[in-house]
C-alpha cells in the first residue's frame, strides 16, 4: 500500500519493541505516522525473528526518516498507561491511531493445572490492560474533531488471537481472555460508532515472532500447528501489520467491531 496518508497523525502501540507490535510501529511510521512505542523495554526479544535485532525500534523508524519515541509500559499497571498517554499529547498534541498489540502467553496447560496466578495474571494483561488502553484513547480521541478525510476522529486496533475464535487445548486463560477482547471490540465500538470512532480487531493465527519461538522450534507443537493451517506457511508479524493498516486507512472509515481473522484459514474448520 503506498502513499503517506497518514501524514501528521499519530499513533501509540503497545508491544512494540518485538514482533506484531514491532512491525506495525514501523509500517505505520513508514506512511507517514508519528510513533509512540510502548513495552516492558526498548530492545526486541534476543529470540526473535527480526532480521535487525541489534536496533530498538525506535532507531529503526528514525534511521528510515520517521519520528517516534520510547515509553516504558506494563499494561497492567495503570500508571504507566496513563503517563504514556500522557507523553503522548505533550510531546505530539494529539493522538489517532492506538493499536493493542501487548499480551500474555504461557507453556500449555491443562485446565484443571491453570492456577489463581495464571488467571490473575492473563486477565490483569489481556483484559484489563488492553481495556485501559482502549478507555485512555477513546477519552483522548473525544478531545478532537474528525478529520473529513480521513472520515474518524480515532482509530483503535485491537489484537486477540486465533484461540479466542476457536479453542485450543491447553491454552484455556488464554483463550477466555482472547476472546473477551474480541467481544470487548464488538461492544466499544457500538458505543462510540456515533462518535466516528473506529474499534476493530485483528486475531492473528500461528505467527513467526520470539515469543512463539519455542513452540516453533517444538517439532510435536509445530507439526500440530502446520497441520491446523491450510496455508502453505505459518504467518509472519508483516501479515498482522498489514492488516492493522488497513483498518487504518481512510477507505476503512466506514468500518466498525470488526474482528478479522488472519490465520491462514485455521479458524475455517479441519484441512484435509
Amino acid at each position: 500500500m503506498a502513499g503517506n496518508f497518514l501524514q501528521g497523525k499519530v499513533s501509540l502501540v503497545t508491544g512494540a519493541s518485538s514482533g506484531m507490535g514491532r512491525a506495525t510501529a514501523l509500517l505505520l511510521a513508514q506512511h507517514g505516522s508519528k510513533i509512540v512505542c510502548c513495552d516492558l523495554r526498548p530492545e526486541p526479544n534476543p529470540k526473535g525473528y527480526e532480521a535487525d535485532l541489534d536496533k530498538t525500534t525506535v532507531q529503526v523508524i528514525e534511521q528510515n526518516g520517521g519520528e517516534a519515541i520510547f515509553q516504558q509500559v506494563d499494561i497492567s499497571n495503570f500508571p504507566q498507561v496513563e503517563a504514556a498517554f500522557e507523553q503522548t499529547v505533550a510531546k505530539f498534541g494529539r493522538l489517532d491511531i492506538v493499536v493493542n498489540c501487548a499480551g500474555l502467553w504461557v507453556p500449555f496447560r491443562k485446565f484443571v493445572d491453570e492456577d489463581d496466578e495464571l488467571w490473575s495474571k492473563m486477565m490483569a494483561i489481556n483484559l484489563g490492560g488492553t481495556s485501559k488502553v482502549c478507555r485512555l484513547a477513546l477519552r483522548q480521541f473525544l478531545k478532537q474533531d474528525v478529520d473529513p478525510a480521513w472520515g474518524s476522529r480515532g482509530r483503535i486496533v485491537n489484537i486477540s488471537s486465533c484461540s479466542g475464535v476457536i479453542a485450543y487445548g491447553g491454552q484455556v486463560a488464554y483463550c477466555a481472555t482472547k476472546a473477551a477482547i474480541n467481544h470487548l471490540t464488538r461492544a466499544a465500538a457500538i458505543d462510540h460508532a456515533q462518535d466516528s470512532i473506529n474499534v476493530n480487531c485483528i486475531a492473528p493465527g500461528v505467527v513467526e515472532t520470539g515469543m512463539a519461538r519455542g513452540n516453533i522450534e517444538n517439532k510435536d507443537i509445530i507439526k500440530v500447528m502446520k497441520a491446523a493451517t491450510p496455508w502453505p506457511r505459518l504467518g509472519k508479524a508483516d501479515d498482522i501489520a498489514e492488516a492493522v493498516l488497513n483498518f487504518c486507512t481512510p477507505a476503512s472509515q466506514w468500518v466498525t467491531g470488526q474482528v478479522l481473522s488472519v490465520d491462514g484459514g485455521m479458524t475455517l474448520g479441519v484441512p484435509a
